[in-house]
């Protein structure tokens, strides 16, 4: 009898365990964890409407890594790529989501559809989580007559955007008074084959300052017109030509115009430029010159001719991001006025909650072609230093570093918007 009562017990205690156990592993996964990862989004207002999820301050504690970049559009507008991982051993799991706001659309229409998409892509990585208890899914039927299938668009104006803008500014003081006056035209037509933008801006720019013994009169007028027509080959290389006309008061610019044929090439598809790019540029620019004063190689106008090349290699991923662009010029009649620059960018994640940033810019300047005959203008003199009028160098720099640390509760969800 005991031998039978301790069978039934062992049986039953079998049988719980393995129960439990069961439903321990069938039952539903805690809310998961979000790193995310956006420089253009407005965080708080996504961690405030959006809580069915964990939001993390480091990748390490993510279950899902949401990496968000953002490009402008034809239109004026901006195009916002998303892409979801699953950060978790179990399952690699992955998706992309691309989010198109037409230029009309306000800041807050802006955001309140990226929010919708994020959502959309989260659902899959929440199925079988306790936020599904309380997760649901609505759909904005369409009204009566309408067809929820996309029609091919009718547009009128064949992909053509306009943009007007004039702003004005006056600021002054007892014995200084400043006044602008800027305007603009822009107009652009994208396709997937086709890219024209074209542009007119100008800004009239006056200061008077009272000085003991007179009062200085300073026109930092400038204007530029520029254009652009470039055609995709295929999904690396683009050709394309460009053609400017300005003039510049403190650049000793009257009249500065060209034509430039230029080639690209994307050593990465177009179709990953936001994640990657290393883009190839050269450009042939004939251009032609006058200028307000004789300048320090005894010219008033002058036509020439310069080439550039330019490379680019840009990474945006999980660990940060990586941008170095570097560029060399010089006129074919003299190679020895050239120009060299060299721009790069590293924002790095090392460990857990370190990164580190640097950015810089390093310039060899051989080529201001522009400079006026000290007979003319003094660029060591006070006067001209307030008249911005441009000053020899051979190079210039700048670098910024920095580091951040961030340590503390993992958890980054509340928002609270007092003071």
């Amino acid at each position: 009898m005991n031998r039978s009562l301790s069978a039934i017990f062992f049986l039953f205690l079998l049988f719980y365990c393995s129960t439990a156990a069961a439903q321990s592993v069938d039952g539903p996964d805690p809310i998961p964890n979000v790193f995310l990862d956006c420089r253009a989004c407005d965080v708080n207002y996504i961690r405030t409407n959006i809580t069915f999820v964990n939001y993390v301050r480091d990748q390490q504690d993510a279950s899902i890594y949401l990496l968000i970049n953002d490009q402008s559009t034809g239109g004026g507008g901006r195009e916002y790529t998303l892409v979801f991982s699953d950060l978790t051993v179990e399952s690699s799991q992955s998706d992309t989501l691309r989010y198109v706001s037409p230029s009309t659309d306000s800041g807050d229409e802006r955001r309140i559809g990226l929010n919708r998409y994020i959502k959309l892509g989260l659902v899959p990585f929440v199925v079988n989580t306790v936020a599904m208890n309380n997760l649901d899914v609505f759909f904005d039927a369409p009204g009566e007559g309408e067809d929820i299938q996309t029609e091919e668009i009718d547009d009128p104006w064949n992909n053509w955007v306009f943009d007007i803008n004039m702003r004005s500014n006056i600021s002054g003081q007892e014995r200084e008074l400043n006044a602008g006056f800027f305007s603009g035209l822009e107009a652009e037509r994208t396709t997937h084959i086709w890219k024209i933008r074209f542009n007119a801006r100008g800004e009239i720019n006056r200061r008077r300052l009272d000085l003991s013994d007179r009062t200085l009169n300073i026109n930092r007028d400038w204007g530029n017109t520029w254009g652009m027509v470039g055609y995709s080959l295929n999904d690396h290389a683009t050709v394309a030509l460009f053609g400017s006309a300005r003039f510049s008061r403190t650049g000793n610019i009257a009249l500065n115009t060209y034509i430039a044929p230029a080639v690209e090439y994307n050593f990465f598809p177009y179709s990953e430029f936001q994640e990657r790019r290393f883009v190839i540029q050269y450009q042939v620019t004939p251009m032609f010159r006058r200028y307000f004063n004789t300048t320090i190689f005894f010219k008033d106008q002058e036509t020439i001719m310069s080439q550039e090349l330019s490379a680019r290699l840009r990474y945006d991923q999980r660990w940060g991001r990586i941008d170095i662009r570097a560029a060399g010029s010089h006129f074919f009649h003299d190679t020895s006025i050239n120009r060299f620059e060299v721009n790069p960018s590293f924002n790095i994640r090392i460990v857990r909650g370190l990164s580190l940033s640097l950015s810089g810019r390093y310039r060899i300047i051989n080529d201001q072609l522009a400079l006026q005959l000290p007979s003319d203008v003094d660029p060591n003199d006070p006067e001209s230093i307030l008249r911005g009028v441009q000053r020899p160098t051979s190079y210039d720099y700048s670098i910024s570093f920095g580091f951040s640390y961030t340590f503390g509760s993992i958890y980054n969800n509340i928002v609270n918007p007092r003071f």
